[in-house]
């Protein structure tokens, strides 16, 4: 018998889970970016958080009255990504 390698792979959000279910029904984007915003990856012994360093309100604001404003302050403010090895 072959041996196999398993491997996993976590999602996890670390935000309030009622406004990121509130935005999947009304409207996607503001959930998609918020979920980007706050997530968490576990791949096999390694967990990546990811977290946007400026104001999420706005973050949101702007992409539900004009999206590319919202990509520009994520470009500006920056998306933090800080890896642990366990």
């Amino acid at each position: 018998m072959a041996n196999t390698e398993t491997k996993t792979f976590k999602i996890s959000y670390e935000g309030s889970l009622f406004w990121l279910i509130f935005w999947l029904i009304f409207f996607f984007p503001i959930a998609f970016v918020l979920f980007l915003t706050a997530a968490s990856f576990k791949a096999n012994q390694t967990t990546y958080h990811m977290k946007y360093d400026g104001s999420r309100f706005w973050l949101g604001f702007w992409v539900l009255f004009f999206f590319p404003v919202a990509f520009i302050l994520l470009i500006v403010n920056g998306l933090s990504i800080t890896s642990e090895t366990q």
